[in-house]
């Protein structure tokens, strides 16, 4: 250690060279000759230290003291003789100083000492290591790599080399013959960016340039071996960096071309992976290189020649992108900047060379998709190049359209013409984001091969095929009508830069006509006409549609109108299947065309009087429905419609008028965002009031043009936001369909057409806020349906079932605020709650409506000071009404009929529900009559014990959508008071067996409905419960057992997915009792829905217990249970076999 700090001092004292160097041989000798070279390394670091400062240092820690200034000089002298030790070190056949010598060296370069000058001295003095480096260790090259990147990248450094070596760079070939045989991916990484920037940031030599790419394009192309041991480093890295070589100057080009094509041009010998990298690498090129004149332009020739067979005979889709790429890549930068356009003369030339090539291809069936392509890519690259050569391009395809040689060559002709017209519409859109002179050159370009297209081309082709069209004409017909549609929405530029319509509306016109009769032509045919109709043509007919009218709006309003026309020629009062399939599709695709999106106003070269509106769509279609309906006064009762198949006529009417509904807000939330769908403000309007100084056909007037009245013209504000003038719309529609169904003629009514209407109720009303559904008063119209003073008053008998879906549409949808005053006590909500009135024909499906209703009332109920209950007494009185009930039901010696305490019950049960959701604490008070109840020997006992689930079990109205008032967990609160208590009394060897099996019921029927979560503490009281249910049924009705065990099978299938060892003891009980289960199933015939349900459940649980439990704990059950599998494999119900199926290979596995 004293030797080494001697040496250290004797090396910095000293003025001689000569000196200096026998100092450094001596210091590394030693290193050699040491065995433990890394301790004689540490002592040779340390001796040099204290003549080093860290890169934070200030001068003054190496100055002498001398404030003169030659603190600074000597500063510099120590760092020079430090640099001179350092780099001395890299002249010896050694290898144990030059990692340390290197982050010295690195070290020097951060001082405030260092000078530029002396970073070319560090360059010759690392470079003198020559052969030895390859010898180092990939860290310790990295060291060097390092040091280099850091001093040719520092400015001043890079203007010394500059100025000490100018072109020549003599530097530079020093580099590459120390660093090209490098292999390591770290280090190659710094080597290629320091490659790029010695051609980027220093002036070499066309002779050092040529160096330089020799040496990095013989990594080309580069990969990457797979390593045990990661690195970091990935090929797309490696490849990226080499890529950055390639394109890092446009004085690689003359060199960098030439290489790429002819590893292109290698044929079969170059795989997907090595063509797609040379391909990324051109593009690159052309991507980065200045001055395209010089660097591109007199490669294009060779660059075409070689990338057009990649299109032209291509069967890699990646290649054939990649190439094409490429090629517009070269077309926009040919065209020049945003700021600065090149001579159009570069770019003509080149489209005038793929022109060439490409035009007589065209009409040869084989290429003419590939060059098409090839011309499209080129031509739609710019907008320059667009108005240049699309005329020629239209010209070229409208000649061949004229001789095709089979369908498919008018398909693909017919396909690259509408590419060539949606990539006109891009380029349209993006005009204003280029250069000024685009959009000058599009307001001068020639119309007249656009204009012409229709009658040229789409006009005489659809003529032909639409004949008699095969199978293979379809494919041609599909492009026509996607070409139409592409047509239509072609915009040109005015003088003064206004957008507007190229094709004029008789144009317009005629293709919403040839379209409307494709869409329309369904309600024509009979079903044996239409056997084997594909659809495929109607539907792109709609597609195509849908796009005209958003932008040639009045296209909406002839179809809608050619629709209603169609549809009033038919008679739907005894219509067919087959024409209420039509009818139901033709609707279906009107409210889609017109509300799925919001139509753009775009003005047209033909003076229009018309106003726009985005809501224009939406007013037409909900107009013509109204105006069609109803399209028979005789329909079905409601009681039949029920069984049949299908919606009638009327209801289909209804059920567009919901789509549109639907349709339209969807739209509203894609173009404005979902915030304005929540955002907007009605303020304390009520718009009852302004639709009751409207005329009746209020809609059906604007639809047309005509303003109703001043009030009319009021109430659909121009300039107000589109979503709430579109709610204020809804709402006027469905007022007016309940003042109509609410009326004393109801034939046209079904009870589907109800529901639709009573679900798009509900749809309008919980879209408006709180403040807006109070102003209305809309709570009190849920029972008036609208109507005033002054109109017949409405049928308001809750056994009605139509009066019932009305008033349910508009209370779910209603938020609790907005139903405060219902909740007078003995009013309104009090009265329907508590409603035990006789039912109609059907009272389960009647009672089914009434307990949504008293769902949703119970639920949303506020009572406390300030409210309409103040003493919150209408929710306590109303459950302590249904608790005598059901007491008195379940006791009285003479029991009501079975079906009609079932429908009541249903209602008590929901209500109960609506309760419990947001945790009522009356609810708590009724709990002891519920178990009572369901205890009870009374027949009617079973039945309150088997719907006791309905106070758990999900319910749609019940949600967040409907505004209802949900606590988190209020499963867990309901349990706790509802089952709990009834667990030990249910266990099987009570006192009590009638009331322990009704109890069973009951838990049973509660948890089915809870997440496991809710009982899985109470796991082994419920397991002994289930096991009893799967093989005790006794004293129980048959629907009541099926019921049961339909509740068991369902825990268990939670159980095994949740907990499954807290079943490992009962594995015998459960595997023999749904064995049972289901063959009971299968041996009875009747009761199919539930049976088949039991049946699925049963191998649900069979087929997870093999998933669940070691083969140890199953190998005595094995063999029964693969026969019993084998059967139910053989099941009538295909979903229930495939259950079985997976079951069965399950124990397949058990051996």
């Amino acid at each position: 250690m004293a030797q080494f700090k001697q040496w250290a001092l004797e090396y910095v004292l000293s003025d001689d060279e000569p000196a200096q160097l026998e100092i450094t041989k001596k210091a590394a000798k030693e290193i050699e000759g040491s065995r433990a070279s890394s301790t004689v390394v540490g002592n040779w670091a340390a001796s040099v230290q204290q003549w080093m400062t860290p890169a934070n240092a200030d001068d003054d820690q190496m100055e002498d003291g001398d404030e003169s200034g030659s603190g600074d000089i000597i500063a510099r002298a120590k760092v020079l003789r430090l640099i001179g030790f350092f780099g001395a070190m890299f002249s010896y056949d050694h290898k144990a100083g030059i990692t340390a010598s290197a982050k010295a060296l690195r070290q020097l370069y951060a001082m405030k000492a260092f000078k530029p000058d002396m970073g070319a001295g560090i360059l010759d003095h690392v470079c003198k290591i020559k052969e030895d480096f390859r010898l180092q260790t990939a860290v310790t090259r990295l060291e060097i790599y390092e040091l280099f990147l850091s001093l040719i990248q520092d400015p001043a450094v890079s203007s010394e080399l500059k100025h000490k070596y100018g072109s020549s760079c003599g530097f530079v070939i020093d580099l590459l013959q120390l660093f090209q045989s490098e292999r390591d991916p770290r280090n190659l990484m710094i080597w290629f960016k320091i490659m790029a920037l010695l051609l980027t940031d220093y002036d070499p030599s066309p002779e050092v340039t040529e160096e330089v790419f020799k040496v990095f394009s013989a990594y080309f192309p580069i990969s990457l071996r797979s390593s045990a041991t990661p690195i970091g480093i990935s090929a797309e890295d490696l490849k990226e960096a080499l890529r950055s070589c390639f394109s890092a100057h446009q004085r690689v080009a003359s060199l960098a071309f030439p290489f790429l094509i002819q590893k292109l041009d290698q044929g079969d010998a170059v795989t997907v992976a090595v063509k797609l990298d040379i391909l990324k690498t051109i593009k690159t090129c052309i991507e980065q290189y200045d001055n395209p004149q010089a660097s591109i332009a007199p490669h294009i020739e060779k660059l075409w020649s070689s990338l057009k067979y990649e299109v032209r005979n291509g069967e890699v889709k990646e290649t054939i992108d990649e190439t094409l790429g490429v090629l517009r890549t070269i077309a926009r930068r040919l065209d020049g900047t945003k700021a600065y356009k090149l001579d159009v003369s570069l770019l003509k030339a080149y489209v005038d060379l793929v022109s060439r090539d490409c035009r007589d291809d065209l009409a040869n069936p084989t290429y003419t998709k590939q060059a098409g392509l090839l011309l499209m890519t080129v031509i739609s690259a710019n907008i320059r190049a667009y108005v240049l050569y699309n005329g020629d391009f239209i010209d070229t395809i409208r000649q061949n359209l004229r001789q095709p040689k089979s369908p498919s060559h008018t398909r693909d002709l017919l396909l690259l013409l509408n590419s060539l017209l949606k990539t006109r519409m891009e380029l349209f859109r993006d005009r204003e984001h280029g250069h000024p002179g685009d959009e000058e050159s599009l307001r001068t370009e020639s119309r007249t091969n656009l204009d012409t297209l229709f009658h040229d081309v789409y006009l005489p082709i659809w003529t032909d095929k639409t004949k008699e069209p095969v199978p293979e004409e379809k494919d041609v017909l599909k492009q026509v009508i996607q070409g139409l549609a592409l047509l239509v929405s072609q915009q040109v530029l005015r003088p003064d830069g206004t957008p507007v319509l190229l094709c004029s509306d008789s144009v317009c016109s005629e293709i919403c006509s040839l379209l409307n009769l494709t869409i329309t032509k369904g309600l024509s045919l009979s079903s044996n006409d239409n056997e084997a109709e594909e659809t495929g043509l109607e539907d792109e007919a709609v597609l195509a549609l849908r796009t005209i009218v958003m932008n040639y709006t009045n296209g909406y309003t002839e179809f809608a109108n050619r629709a209603k026309a169609e549809i009033r020629k038919r008679d739907w009062a005894s219509a067919s299947e087959y024409s209420l399939n039509a009818l139901k599709d033709l609707l279906s695709r009107l409210t889609f065309i017109g509300c799925s999106e919001i139509p753009s106003n775009i003005e047209r070269d033909t003076a229009s009087q018309e106003h726009f509106s985005p809501l224009q769509h939406f007013i037409t279609l909900t107009a013509s429905l109204l105006e069609i309906f109803p399209l028979s006064s005789q329909t079905s009762s409601l009681e039949s419609t029920r069984t049949e198949e299908g919606l009638s006529a009327n209801a289909h009417v209804i059920s567009s008028l919901h789509a549109s509904v639907i349709w339209f807000r969807d739209a509203c939330e894609a173009k404005y965002g979902k915030d304005a769908l929540t955002s907007y403000a009605a303020g304390n309007q009520n718009w009852l009031d302004e639709f009751r100084q409207l005329p009746e056909d209020w809609l059906l007037q604007m639809a047309r043009g005509e303003r109703a009245s001043d009030a009319g013209s009021a109430s659909l504000k121009e300039d107000s936001d589109v979503y709430p003038q579109f709610l204020k719309l809804s709402l006027f529609i469905v007022r007016s369909l309940y003042r109509f169904a609410s009326s004393s003629s109801r034939e046209s009514w079904d009870e589907r057409a109800l529901v639709q209407l009573s679900q798009m109720a509900a749809l309008v009303v919980r879209s408006l806020d709180e403040k807006l559904q109070v102003s209305c008063n809309l709570a009190h119209e849920a029972f008036t349906f609208f109507r005033g003073s002054d109109d017949p008053p409405a049928q308001q008998a809750s056994s009605d079932l139509p009066t019932g879906l009305l008033t349910l549409g508009i209370l779910q949808g209603l938020r609790p605020g907005a139903l405060g005053g219902l909740y007078k006590p003995d009013g309104e909500a009090e009265r329907f709650m508590c409603d035990t009135s006789n039912f109609g024909h059907s009272p389960l499906r009647e009672s089914d409506i009434r307990a949504a209703i008293g769902a949703v009332l119970a639920n949303k109920y506020k009572g406390g000071p300030s409210t309409s209950d103040p003493e919150s007494i209408v929710m306590k009185r109303v459950l302590d009404f249904w608790g005598n009930w059901m007491k008195e039901a379940t006791t009285s010696p003479s029991p009501t009929d079975s079906a009609t305490f079932q429908a009541h019950n249903t209602i008590a049960m929901n209500v109960i529900a609506g309760a419990a959701a947001r945790q009522d604490k009356h609810v708590l008070n009724l709990i002891p009559a519920l178990h009572q109840a369901a205890a009870s020997p009374h027949p009617n006992g079973e039945i309150v014990a088997k719907s006791l689930g309905l106070i758990v079990k999900q319910n749609d109205l019940l949600t967040a959508d409907n505004h209802a008032v949900v606590k988190r967990f209020y499963k867990q609160w309901a349990y706790s008071h509802l089952v709990k208590p009834l667990l030990q009394d249910a266990q099987p060897g009570s006192k009590d067996s009638q009331a322990a099996t009704r109890h069973r019921v009951a838990v049973l029927s509660v948890v089915s409905s809870c997440p496991f979560t809710v009982y899985q503490d109470d796991l082994d009281l419920l397991i002994r419960l289930l096991v009893t249910a799967l093989n005790n049924r006794a004293g129980l009705s048959d629907e009541v057992v099926w019921s049961q065990v339909v509740s068991a099978l369902e825990i268990l299938v939670e159980i095994l997915s949740n907990e499954p060892d807290a079943l490992r003891g009962y594995l015998r009980e459960v595997i023999g009792g749904t064995t049972k289960v289901y063959q009971e199933c299968a041996a009875q015939q009747q009761g199919g829905g539930v049976r088949t349900t039991c049946r699925k459940l049963v191998l649900q649980v069979l087929g997870a217990i093999p998933t669940r439990f070691e083969e140890r704990h199953l190998m005595a059950y094995s063999p029964p249970t693969q026969r019993m599998l084998a059967v139910a494999c053989g099941d009538p119900v295909r979903r229930v076999r495939e259950v079985a199926r997976k079951a069965r290979a399950n124990w397949a596995k058990v051996v």
